[in-house]
């Protein structure tokens, strides 16, 4: 079976050599919208967290070449999420670090989404206005940033960042335990093969404690799915393409948050 995670990591490398990161502008400054901690333990409803997800390895192009960024991100907070996922990854998502930054510009906190391995994309992501960055665990247990773990979310939280920890199995999950990581990312999707297990996540939090809050990640498409994983111990939920590519992404969210619109 071949490792899509490598092939992954690989194109990052390659656009961080290309200058991809490179950005010029000012630092943004700290806005006023509270941090997805913050948020995310306030929420009233089940905390979803809305991914502007153009395409994928496995579907292609979600929602055609007319893709607006802006547009869906105003239906997510109008359907009630408490924060943006962006995908900054070109060359398998379709996305950019220009949707990045019309993103950040609305009224919750958002993360950059892409496959960290160096500095430079941490740079690109606060001076763009990003929040929270993604750092994924198995990445670094293959040498593969310019900086170890403990280096990078130490460099996060220099610029003023939020990270996401991603794991995908319970030796990685008791690892990032011992980290800084504000939050933990349980990834239902196995980015070495990309399959999907929902009990992926209940796997994990049934076993291990819980110190911070736990996103659970991939795969999820119904307040069923969001019912199974809030109740194995999941704070929040990270969706994505039944989001982007739903007809009505706030209606749709309502149901998926539990949101009584009537």
């Amino acid at each position: 079976m071949s490792d899509i995670l490598n092939k992954l990591t690989d194109s990052a490398r390659k656009r961080v050599e290309s200058g991809y990161y490179e950005i010029n502008s000012e630092r943004h400054e700290e806005g006023l919208s509270p941090s997805f901690t913050e948020n995310i333990e306030r929420h009233k409803f089940d905390p979803v967290v809305g991914e502007i997800k153009p395409g994928s390895p496995t579907r292609g192009r979600i929602s055609g070449e007319d893709f607006r960024p802006t547009d869906l991100a105003e239906s997510y907070s109008a359907g009630g999420v408490v924060g943006f996922s962006v995908l900054t990854d070109s060359d398998h998502f379709f996305g950019s670090l220009a949707n990045l930054a019309r993103v950040a510009k609305l009224d919750r906190p958002t993360l950059m989404k892409d496959f960290i391995v160096d500095y430079s994309q941490m740079d690109a992501g606060k001076r763009l206005g990003a929040d929270a960055l993604l750092f994924i665990y198995r990445i670094f247990t293959r040498g593969i940033p310019s900086f170890d773990l403990d280096e990078g979310i130490d460099y996060a939280h220099q610029l003023g960042l939020e990270v996401l920890l991603e794991v995908n199995d319970l030796a990685e999950y008791e690892s990032a335990l011992k980290t800084d990581a504000d939050m933990i990312g349980i990834n239902n999707r196995d980015l070495r093969s990309l399959e999907i297990d929902l009990s992926t996540t209940k796997a994990i939090l049934s076993t291990a404690g819980k110190d911070r809050l736990v996103w659970s990640m991939s795969g999820i498409s119904s307040r069923t799915d969001i019912a199974f994983l809030n109740g194995a111990g999941a704070d929040a939920f990270l969706i994505g393409t039944s989001l982007t590519s739903s007809e009505n992404p706030k209606s749709f969210l309502q149901k998926l948050c539990g949101i009584d619109d009537g």
